[in-house]
């Protein structure tokens, strides 16, 4: 890691890692790493870090998009139904002598109102959701860069509030400045052809409101399957009642290889002895993780250079640990205290190497070559799979090694307990105080903890989306809601009329529900051809399931037009409650 001079390029320092790089290459001609295929990579650091959130970060904010436009739409169909109030109020202005521009100008004033105090309640809100993100989501955002309200914010709010306040505001502004004043001043009518395109234009709205919902909708039900299927992983070992700590010995205390091999024997004697311990194991990685790789030669695979050697996880463990961890081990025999620094060299390897390197073959009493070591170590057993890369990733070819043939002085104790492994900490600091008064224990936590931290990000992301299909779908609702309530009151003479004619009152409910049904039919179908092309955004946001995922493509709509149908209900029953008598005389 360096910090670049300011100014400075970062292609220069790439020039100049790589005059270093060569150098190196001169100096050790003969050392694996003095390869020419080898290179340097300058990369920032920030572009590290976000790395792996980017995609999904932009996603959740397509998504946040999304409601946007739903409410703005919402927005947009509110101020055109209330534009119809003030018909004759604008009809006078324009009597009077006001221009179309100025009452375009007028009403474009107080969209942007509108938009200007719900930007600065959005910005209060957000910075409400900004503490709480950093109290409960911390963990999934990047370490290292700080979220937080700055002028990027405010400005960005500030140019979402002026572009949206303009945008959906001049739907309602264009149509009222264009009111008839005659018939308006006359009250002789709202006239048809202007009462249909506003009907047309909120159509379009609902429309386009029920389309983007179910775009979220379908997104989130693809995520809520993932995760679904993330969770029900099995890691190929038992989670429960294990808890776990790094105890990392200093190289100036413990410089001889035997001093850690002691240490954590004693440790590990002392631990299992204790009143609620079922087993305890030492291992260099914490499960679902991976912490050293080496180059290999399994045998019967073509004598190669070092460097051009697969790359393979290693593991050292404690005896105990297979039994500990209750991994099984399907051939052969697991470590014994036998496998000591002076006894052959001896290796378990996992199912997935035996399927790459020896398929069809019997793996116990094979030999390996590991890394740099001249003594091939045998294979005496074949370990059940398990996760080593994390829950959602396949599991890797790994090999097992004995502690004291592969000693270290970072190692981490796994313990399975009896009884809630969180009240063994104490008792099991003090065995490692009476060992050593100086050594501290770090990264205490169970291995549950370890599966839920696994899950962690996929949950935070699914349960982010979720809430903003939510609001999509409610906004959505409230939308159809609000146009079939206007349509009602807009036709309570027609329909006085069908009643006066014979019409009953499932006729009147069928007339409005199928009116909202058929909004939601059309944007259904837009909806699902959209969410075939998002969807593809997301395949690598899902776990062990396709983005054209068949249940969720069915669910959604058949859940999305539901709720349609429910939210159209109650207009519908209030024009079918409407007395004929009294809708006549209004009229």
């Amino acid at each position: 890691m360096a910090r670049l001079r300011p100014g400075t390029a970062l292609a220069r320092a790439q020039a100049e890692l790589s005059v270093l790089n060569q150098q190196y290459r001169d100096q050790n001609p003969k050392m694996p790493d003095a390869d020419s295929a080898i290179a340097i990579q300058a990369e920032p650091l920030r572009d590290l870090v976000v790395s792996e959130v980017r995609g999904k970060a932009l996603f959740l904010s397509g998504a946040v998009g999304l409601v946007l436009l739903i409410a703005c739409g919402n927005v947009a169909t509110l101020l055109l139904s209330r534009a119809l109030s003030r018909r004759k109020e604008i009809a006078v202005r324009t009597a009077l002598g006001a221009s179309r521009n100025l009452l375009i100008r007028q009403l474009l004033v107080e969209s942007l109102m509108l938009a200007a105090v719900a930007g600065v309640a959005g910005l209060g809100l957000g910075w409400g959701e900004i503490e709480a993100l950093r109290k409960w989501g911390n963990s999934q955002l990047p370490q290292g860069i700080p979220v937080n309200m700055n002028a990027h914010v405010l400005l960005f709010t500030a140019a979402v509030s002026l572009v949206t306040g303009l945008v959906f505001g001049s739907f309602p502004a264009f149509q009222l400045s264009r009111v008839d004043m005659n018939s308006t001043l006359q009250d002789e009518g709202r006239g048809v052809s202007a009462s249909h395109t506003r009907a047309r234009l909120k159509g379009l709205l609902v429309v386009g409101q029920v389309a983007l919902s179910l775009v979220l909708l379908i997104s989130a039900g693809l995520l809520l399957r993932s995760f679904s299927t993330l969770s029900n992983v099995d890691p190929g070992f038992d989670p429960r009642n294990v808890l776990t700590m790094n105890i990392s010995l200093p190289s100036t205390k413990y410089a001889k290889p035997d001093q850690p091999i002691a240490f954590f024997d004693e440790l590990v004697r002392r631990v299992s002895a204790l009143p609620g311990v079922r087993g305890a194991a030492i291992s260099a990685a914490l499960p679902l993780r991976w912490i050293r790789i080496t180059p290999l030669l399994p045998e019967g695979q073509p004598e190669v250079p070092l460097p051009e050697r697969p790359f393979i996880d290693i593991e050292a463990v404690s005896p105990e640990w297979f039994h500990t961890m209750r991994v099984p081990v399907r051939a052969g025999r697991g470590f014994t205290p036998a496998d000591d620094a002076h006894a052959p060299k001896v290796v378990i390897a996992n199912e997935t190497f035996v399927r790459r390197f020896w398929p069809h073959e019997n793996p116990i009493g094979k030999h390996v070559t590991v890394g740099r070591g001249p003594e091939p170590a045998q294979v005496i057993g074949m370990a059940a799979d398990i996760k080593n890369q994390g829950l959602a990733k396949d599991t890797q070819a790994q090999l097992y090694l004995p502690f004291p043939q592969l000693p270290w002085g970072d190692m981490n104790l796994l313990v399975r307990t009896a009884v809630p492994p969180e009240s063994m900490t104490q008792t099991i600091r003090a065995q490692v105080a009476s060992l050593d008064p100086d050594q501290p224990v770090v990264g205490i936590q169970t291995v549950d903890d370890l599966m839920d931290n696994s899950r962690a990000q996929a949950r935070f992301t699914t349960a982010l989306l979720t809430s903003f299909s939510l609001s999509a779908l409610l906004l959505a609702i409230i939308g159809i809601y609000g146009v079939l309530a206007y349509s009602v009151a807009q036709r309570r003479r027609e329909l006085g009329v069908r009643f006066a004619l014979g019409a009953r009152r499932s006729d009147i409910l069928r007339l409005v529900v199928s009116q909202g049904f058929n909004l939601a039919r059309i944007g259904t179908g837009i909806g699902l051809a959209s969410g075939l092309l998002v969807t593809r955004l997301m395949s690598g946001m899902v776990y062990k399931i396709r983005v054209w995922d068949p249940a969720t493509f069915v669910a959604a709509p058949l859940f999305l037009l539901f709720t349609v149908l429910l939210a159209s209900y109650l207009p519908a029953r209030r024009a079918a409650n409407l007395h004929p008598a009294e809708a006549l005389k209004e009229a």
